[in-house]
């Protein structure tokens, strides 16, 4: 398009606006006006109503009060006599100025003319009709007449009442003149035009106010406008906003009707009033209108004059456009995934670049303009999910995420991230972004079977197995805690692969054995768990059986080999806890061992080994502080066999019992809170000797100590810097190490001290990294500056010997998977430690993997502080 005639245009459709926007205002000011025109004139109704209800209840409280009167005075003459009558009709008639006659006449002439009448006040014409004096007797109230003139002409309403004095039926009659209640009745905006009238229904006006002369003498109405009262005053009341007023202006009125006393209300204020009360609303209005257009023509101007600053850019913005375009072309088509466009409504691809040929395996041009939809390339049983969350996402206007699968030459799984457009034909599309994940799917399937089964064995770990057996106990059932005896004499003397074939084998044959509903796990370096549902069998028959099985001869590396299991077992009838029934086993197992039986059932009297636990518990006390705890240390070299650092072990030499693993020591020391003691110790121990490898003139990059999980709790990273800072030693060369196994305990108390450590410049590191809860849901949020691939994952870098004289082979499934954690490792910026490194395919497989530092037998051994130094000083 031409950008002339686009300024050109633009020019136009801004007065256009302009125009549009000014017509607006014209329509919604006279909307505006209007609006409060009618809400001024209804808010002046509504007061006019409220005064014709002051007026009538005015009305009816002065009749009320001469009611009240009237009775009073019925009781006063009726015990006085004839000749004081005048005198108590004279003080009633003085109490009440709207009373100006009162008259008693005997009731027999109420026809009108009595000789025997005693009246005081203005003369009064009244009259009583036959069936009005019939009525009269037995009434309680008053009885009003018709309006008539009194002898000053103005008009008066008569009132009737029965008397029964002494026997004889009076008839008391009164006149009211409302004109003399005018402090009652009063009118508070007269001066506005404003009129309070009463008239009778035969149309005399008895009370204007402010007080005026009605039309004619007598101030009778004309027959007309008695016609037009009629049309617009009812029982009910009515409002009218325009009616012909009596002084000939128009007028807006309202009136109503009082029954008991045969009068109309009306109460009118002139129609041009209301115009100095609608100017008052609307004028600020008006100028805020006005200030409107001046402002809008203003902003026209200006947008007008900003658009022609512009029209010189458009051709270079268009070309800058054009070169975009081409270049995020090139972009799209370089992408690790497939960039789409689909119909919201159909679901048709109308576009799909050239990924699609290796996502897929079907070229962009196949795919578009063929009516295929993105759906078909959906794997069936994800076809529905996908569709659910789009119409989420679009209900929600959100964008859309999900991870699916594809039809592909085998099954892949993709991440799609779209969002939905309007198109500039009106059609709506989502443009999204497919991205291969398969590879890492895989990874997350590998790395969440092993976060439940042991990465040896295939077999379910203790965290699992506790929780299926937890979820059958209740039945009752046979748990079984076994052990394979000697089992550090094959590692001894066959090596650890023979060790880990033979735990493999095991294993087998334990599953094999299982019956329905039954567990296997693996629950420690030699140790295995099982549980069995109640059946009949005698169990210790059962465990025997199971016994004979495993013990069976096994060829391991091409030797034969015999093993024994012993075995703890406890019987669980119903209702049973699996945490406590594998205790009661592991109680059996430790007393079957010590005393060289083969199988042994729980009794509550084997508890007293809780006793030698004790015992331990307080060596441990006497030792922390002695020389019977020390570390050694074992080297973490580079591929180059540079040194990099090492790792602090904590070793106990009891005096009596001799050496004593830190497996049976260390779950102790946290089970009692020693470990605190301990890991200060370890700490401060590993520091000091830190500067003293560096005063004999050996840089030790780093120390690396192991943490339990109950030395995270809060505080604990003041307690490394204030070790670090007695030693004067930078906390960029200590390393912690924690497993993920204790880490996952108290996840958000860990993460916090652990995140504390590292802004002190402390390196964290994840040891044993896949052998607990390895999941990428959390890896990613751990603060960590290292990982520790475990040493089951490396002893299976080794294959198992062949059937063809033992020729051996790398494992290259072990080999792909290890390979996933260092690259997963890698990807989140962790250095990888692979520990347990005791052949030379290992090491070899795990430097062609990017492994960066290395730990085990093969490098070196765990040693005394004088041994480090005489190994890798400079001298030596």
């Amino acid at each position: 398009m031409d950008p002339t005639s686009s300024h050109v245009n633009g020019t136009h459709s801004l007065w256009r606006i302009f125009g549009l926007n000014a017509a607006l205002m014209v329509v919604l000011g006279g909307l505006f006006l209007a609006s409060q025109w009618f809400d001024v004139r209804e808010q002046e109704m509504r007061r006019l109503e409220l005064l014709d209800t002051q007026l009538h209840i005015s009305t009816e409280q002065l009749i009320a009060n001469v009611s009240r009167e009237m009775m009073v005075l019925e009781r006063v003459l009726s015990s006085e006599g004839k000749e004081l009558w005048r005198g108590s009709l004279d003080s009633a008639l003085g109490r009440h100025p709207s009373l100006v006659s009162l008259m008693v006449v005997p009731f027999a002439d109420y026809r009108g003319s009595s000789l025997r009448q005693i009246g005081v006040g203005r003369s009064c014409s009244w009259q009583l009709t036959q069936p009005e004096a019939q009525a009269l007797p037995g009434r309680s109230s008053l009885l009003f007449g018709s309006a008539l003139p009194l002898a000053s002409g103005q008009p008066g309403l008569p009132f009737y009442r029965h008397m029964d004095i002494e026997g004889m039926s009076w008839l008391l009659i009164g006149c009211l003149d409302f004109s003399e209640a005018r402090s009652l009745l009063a009118n508070p905006n007269s001066d506005d035009g404003q009129r309070l009238r009463l008239f009778s229904t035969n149309g005399l006006l008895l009370f204007s106010s402010p007080q005026e002369h009605a039309l004619g003498v007598t101030g009778k109405l004309p027959l007309s406008s008695m016609a037009n009262m009629g049309k617009y005053i009812s029982e009910r009341g009515v409002r009218r906003y325009h009616v012909p007023g009596f002084d000939g202006r128009p007028r807006m009125a309202a009136g109503s009707y009082i029954a008991p006393l045969k009068l109309f209300s009306v109460v009118s204020q002139p129609l041009s009033s209301l115009w100095w009360l609608w100017w008052n609303r609307i004028w600020f209005g008006m100028l805020l209108g006005g200030i409107f257009l001046v402002v809008l023509v203003v902003v026209v101007a200006r947008a007008e004059r900003k658009r022609a600053e512009r029209h010189d850019e458009l051709e270079g913005a268009l070309e800058s456009m054009t070169a975009r375009s081409r270049t995020l072309v090139t972009l799209m088509d370089n992408l690790p995934g497939v960039v789409y466009r689909i119909e919201v409504n159909t679901g048709v691809l109308t576009f799909i670049s050239n990924g699609s040929a290796e996502l897929f395996g079907r070229s962009a041009e196949s795919l578009v303009g063929a009516g295929i939809t993105l759906t078909e390339l959906i794997h069936q049983e994800d076809r529905q999910s996908v569709s659910a969350a789009r119409h989420w996402a679009m209900c929600a206007q959100m964008r859309h995420e999900q991870v699916f699968r594809i039809i592909a030459d085998h099954e892949r799984w993709v991440l799609d991230r779209s969002v939905m457009i309007e198109g500039e034909d009106g059609v709506r599309y989502w443009e999204g972004l497919l991205l291969d994940i398969s590879a890492h799917k895989e990874s997350e399937r590998q790395l969440d079977f092993l976060a439940r089964h042991d990465a040896l064995t295939g077999l379910y770990n203790r965290k699992a197995f506790m929780a299926a057996a937890d979820e059958r106990v209740a039945a009752g059932g046979l748990m079984i805690y076994a052990d394979i005896d000697r089992f550090s004499t094959v590692n001894d003397g066959l090596g650890h692969e023979a060790g880990d074939q033979l735990l493999v084998a095991v294993g087998e044959r334990l599953l094999r054995l299982l019956p329905p509903g039954g567990l296997v796990a693996r629950l420690g370096a030699d140790e295995f768990g099982l549980y069995l549902p109640h059946g009949n069998d005698d169990p210790a028959q059962v465990v025997e059986e199971i016994q004979q099985k495993v013990e069976r001869p096994f060829t391991i590396l091409g030797r034969p080999l015999i093993i024994s299991l012993t075995a703890g077992y406890v019987l669980s009838e119903t209702n049973g806890d699996a945490q406590a029934l594998m205790l009661n086993a592991d109680v059996a197992l430790y007393h079957a061992k010590s005393r060289g039986d083969h199988a042994l059932r729980w009794e509550s009297s084997l508890d007293k080994h809780v006793a030698s636990r004790m015992t331990l518990e307080q060596d441990l006390r006497q030792a922390i502080g002695s020389e019977q705890l020390y570390l050694h240390y074992q080297p973490q070299l580079d591929s180059q066999g540079e040194l990099q650092g090492v790792e602090a072990l904590l070793r106990w030499r009891h005096p009596e019992l001799g050496m004593i693993s830190p497996a049976q020591f260390i779950p102790l020391a946290e089970e009692t809170g020693l470990i605190f003691r301990l890991g200060r110790f370890v700490l401060e121990e590993a520091c000091a000797q830190m500067v003293r490898w560096q005063d004999a003139g050996l840089h030790m990059p780093r120390m690396a100590v192991n943490l339990s999980a109950r030395q995270l709790t809060s505080g604990y990273e003041n307690e490394v810097f204030g070790v670090l800072e007695s030693q004067k030693l930078s906390p960029t060369r200590l390393e912690v190490e924690v497993t993920e196994t204790l880490l996952i305990q108290d996840m958000e108390g860990g993460l916090a001290v652990l995140g504390a450590l590292r802004e002190l410049g402390v390196r964290v590191a994840l040891d044993d990294f896949g052998q607990g809860y390895s999941s990428l849901s959390y890896l990613s949020s751990l603060p960590l500056d290292v990982l520790k691939v475990d040493r089951s994952f490396v002893m299976k870098i080794d294959a198992v010997a062949g059937s063809d004289g033992g020729i051996r082979c790398p494992n290259q499934q072990a080999i792909q998977l290890v390979g996933a954690v260092i690259s997963l490792g890698h990807s989140l910026g962790h250095e990888i430690v692979a520990e347990g490194v005791e052949t030379d395919v290992q090491f070899e497989e795990l430097k062609r993997l990017g492994c960066d530092t290395y730990q085990g037998y093969l490098l070196a051994r765990p040693m005394s502080a004088e041994a480090i130094l005489e190994r890798f000083s400079v001298n030596a």
